[in-house]
């Protein structure tokens, strides 16, 4: 005789647990639930088994293989398409040999006496027996209703509790005789419990259902699968647990090594060579698997922890179930119910919250909380914001739900009836994400001015000379990855909230503390009708600040169907610009920000520049906060070259005194061109709010970033490419030059870059390092460690929000800059361990 182990099981309730395996591979006591199974049919005397298989089936093959392992012969019958339960077992028709057969699940836990079922089964002549087992819930299941002879009279698949006649259920386990293979079609969808069942009663088929006594759980869920490792270490279940049986109820395997100061409870089961470190306390119903490393005075019970990971130093694990290859740092918290997928990593001092789901290959970082299930995120994070406001992968990252809360965050931290400027660029995740932080303002009472499609310095200027208390701009990350989108936040004066806002926020964010505004208290949404026109005009009042000009340029500029479509062809012409408009259309169809797309459109600007004549080319980022020039001859100005551009002409031109601002990256050539007008140079951090807080205290006349984000303070502190566009022509005009001669006099200047992975944890130890290494020779600590040498600099700054530590040089040429780059990452690698 044969059993057919139904093996086809994706098991989506069960996950993250399933995601990476089919469910009978799903370990129970450090073995997977179909091994149990294979044991099970083995011990009563059948050892030729068909493993029908869907889901993942190579994780099955690879390991049961041809089962000469278990002392049995192991086959396997594919579905290529979803067969259903009695379909999956026609399609392995041609294994069975015309013979009687078992039927079982292999993802159900059970010590069922199947020589008993088996016995029945002959003694009634069915045409299918099935193993029935009374239960105290019986929603999930068949329910089944039999004659006092054992025939089957009634069979109810799933019922609700209004259907609910019996507490007997189908247990999935059956006895058939080869017969019933006839009654199932070939390749094609067929059940057991919806289709063949019930065909074999309307035909009036011997169909017997025999109750068993003994143990049965269907794996199905998180708490059943918890349970099951409960009702074995009590005693319910006869089921094999691989090890040797210490003290009472207590299983060590083979290669253990268990501090003798380490404290456990009894029902404990330690897999092979697992380490537990002095001072660790197991309490009850806790499952170590096999290679599994416990840290000193670290706590776990009712837990359960899977092959190969390790549980750091004073961690506590409660009612927790921890999957392969896990890393559980030091002093982190997994509380009740929660549950960690593969090759997670939970940082030192996190906390994951009851009831959480962490998906496979997640990275929570160090002491953050965790209090929803990380699913489509690469990351769980302690802060929300990073060096450019919120930003991450929309869908995944940056979800609507996640804005949501956010702006109900935002919101919590504003009086009751506070109005905020809301905005977005014209992409279509914007778009989406933006919806969502409306809806979570109007939920905490605020009202929203929504200007729809602006940029984010629309968006400020409003903010600022308005009654609003703040403003949330949405827009995609121009120059990044693909499908990446930022959030930021600005208060009453149109800058950056402050990281001490920034820490409110998240802080309200984490707990989900939020002001609830009931129907009559929920904010409005306005529409500002008249907001593009009081920015145009705040526009040309501060370009005629910067001299009248008399003649006319030529500029072909690339909108790139964004922000800068709605502003520019309004203030062109009173600029004296005759405009050549690419792309003058907001566009969320347009797929911005790829090489293919830029590369066709330089060309267009190459070809409109010669028949047109012009002076030079723009092109504008999607949210027009930063531009990118380009020369007469179609060239395009690198961010370096063109900051020195302007910086230089802004020397020339600007008011006497008037400072410039640039970030510490920025090449030392600028204090070189400040020299000579007097003009000081303060050096701020990398980021553009770093920048605009700089740019804003009445001494600086000019900032700008190396990408091309340029701020004008006496009209806005933030980044303005539209303003760019307007106050060029301005300063070249009053220098009397064009720009490719300003270019032409410029000194060299030789950057270089690079990045080097530095774990969390160890980027405060690596910067001392550095600090010290550095404390000889002048180094300036303003953002990262800057080190003066001959001729140039090199920086070493950690990532706000990556692993990652950004190597910046510069050097009297090209090669030496990059020389400093590997000198300074080597030493970084290798302080970094």
């Amino acid at each position: 005789m044969k059993a057919v182990i139904m093996a086809g099981g994706e098991g989506s309730r069960l996950r993250p647990l399933t995601s990476m395996r089919p469910k009978p591979m799903v370990p129970v006591f450090n073995q997977p639930v179909m091994e149990h199974i294979l044991g099970l049919v083995k011990h009563h005397g059948i050892d030729e088994v068909v493993a029908t298989l869907a889901f993942l089936p190579q994780v099955i093959e690879d390991y049961f293989g041809d089962g000469s392992e278990w002392g049995m012969s192991v086959s396997y019958a594919l579905e290529e398409t979803p067969l259903g339960t009695a379909g999956s077992v026609k399609n392995a028709q041609a294994k069975l040999a015309g013979e009687r057969f078992l039927v079982i699940s292999g993802d159900a836990l059970t010590d069922i006496d199947l020589g008993e079922v088996l016995r029945f089964h002959e003694q009634k002549g069915g045409l299918v027996t099935l193993a029935l087992k009374s239960v105290p819930d019986p929603l999930e299941f068949g329910v089944v209703i039999t004659d006092d002879d054992g025939r089957i009279e009634r069979f109810l698949e799933k019922p609700s509790w209004g259907q609910v006649f019996s507490d007997t259920i189908n247990t999935g386990i059956y006895v058939c005789e080869p017969d019933v293979l006839d009654l199932m079609p070939a390749r094609q969808a067929f059940d057991f419990s919806n289709d063949l069942f019930p065909l074999i009663m309307r035909k009036g088929g011997a169909l017997f259902g025999m109750v068993t006594d003994g143990y049965w759980c269907d794996i199905g869920s998180l708490e059943t699968y918890v349970q099951a490792h409960r009702d074995v270490l009590d005693g319910a279940a006869k089921v094999h647990i691989p090890g040797i049986r210490a003290k009472g109820d207590l299983w060590i395997g083979d290669g253990a090594d268990v501090d003798p100061e380490a404290e456990l409870a009894q029902k404990v089961v330690i897999g092979k060579n697992v380490k537990v470190r002095a001072g660790v306390s197991l309490g009850e119903y806790t499952v170590l698997g096999d290679n599994v490393v416990v840290g000193h005075s670290a706590r776990v019970s009712h837990s359960i922890v899977w092959d190969d990971s390790f549980v750091g130093a004073g961690s506590n694990l409660q009612g927790s179930v921890v999957c392969k290859n896990v890393d559980v740092r030091r002093r982190a918290t997994l509380d009740q119910g929660s549950s960690v997928g593969d090759r997670s990593v939970i940082g030192h001092d996190a906390t994951v919250a009851a009831g959480v789901q962490v998906y496979p290959y997640k990275w929570i970082e160090p002491a953050a909380t965790v209090s929803e299930s990380i699913i489509w995120e690469s990351r769980a994070s302690r802060s929300l914001f990073g060096d450019r406001g919120i930003s991450g992968l929309v869908g995944a990252d940056v979800t609507p739900e996640m804005a949501l809360k956010v702006a109900q965050a935002f919101g919590t931290t504003l009086p009751a009836g506070s109005h905020v400027v809301v905005s977005r660029d014209g992409s279509r995740g914007a778009r989406m994400l933006k919806r969502a932080v409306v809806a979570g303002l109007n939920s905490t009472g605020v009202h929203c001015r929504d200007l729809r499609v602006a940029s984010a310095a629309v968006n400020r200027f409003t903010t600022r000379d308005s009654r609003c208390t703040g403003g949330i701009h949405v827009c995609a990350v121009e120059g990044g990855a693909q499908g990446m989108a930022e959030l930021h936040f600005y208060r009453a004066d149109g800058l950056n909230i402050t990281v001490a806002e920034e820490k409110k926020v998240e802080r309200l964010f984490f707990r989900g503390e939020f002001r609830r505004a009931f129907f009559d208290e929920v904010g409005e949404i306005i529409y500002p009708p008249r907001a593009l026109e009081y920015y145009g005009r705040g526009l040309r009042d501060a370009i005629g600040e910067l001299g009248s000009r008399e003649r006319w340029i030529r500029v072909v500029a690339d909108m790139g169907g964004g922000a800068a479509a709605l502003i520019v062809p309004q203030v062109a012409q009173g600029w004296r610009i005759n405009l050549v408009a690419l792309n003058p259309i907001p566009d969320a169809e347009r797929t911005f920000a790829t090489a293919e797309n830029r590369a066709r459109t330089l060309d267009l600007m190459r070809r409109d520049m010669d028949v047109f004549a012009a002076d030079f080319g723009v092109v504008f980022d999607m949210g027009a906060e930063s531009i990118q020039l380009v020369s007469r001859e179609g060239a395009v100005i690198d961010g370096d070259t063109a900051l020195l551009a302007m910086v230089d002409l802004w020397c020339r031109t600007g008011p006497a005194g008037s400072g410039i601002a640039v970030p510490v990256t920025a090449s030392t050539v600028v204090e070189r061109l400040a020299e000579a007008s007097g003009k000081p140079v303060r050096r701020t951090g990398v980021s553009r709010r770093a920048l605009a807080e700089a740019a804003c205290d009445g001494t600086i006349g000019f900032a700008g970033t190396r990408d091309g984000g340029y701020v004008f303070p006496s009209f806005l502190c933030g980044a303005d490419a539209v303003m760019a566009l307007g106050a060029l022509p301005c300063m070249l005009d009053a220098a009397a030059t064009s720009l490719e001669d300003v270019i032409a006099a410029l000194p060299e200047h030789h950057l270089a870059q690079g990045e080097v992975f530095c774990p969390m944890g160890s980027k405060g130890s690596l910067m001392r390092q550095v600090t010290e290494l550095a404390q000889d020779s002048g180094a300036e600590l303003h953002e990262g460690v800057r080190i003066p040498l001959e001729e140039g600099w090199v920086l070493v700054l950690p990532d706000a929000v990556e692993p990652t530590i950004h190597i910046h040089a510069e050097g009297p040429d090209p090669a030496t800059a990059q020389e400093r780059v590997e000198q300074y990452s080597g030493i970084v690698r290798e302080a970094c361990g």
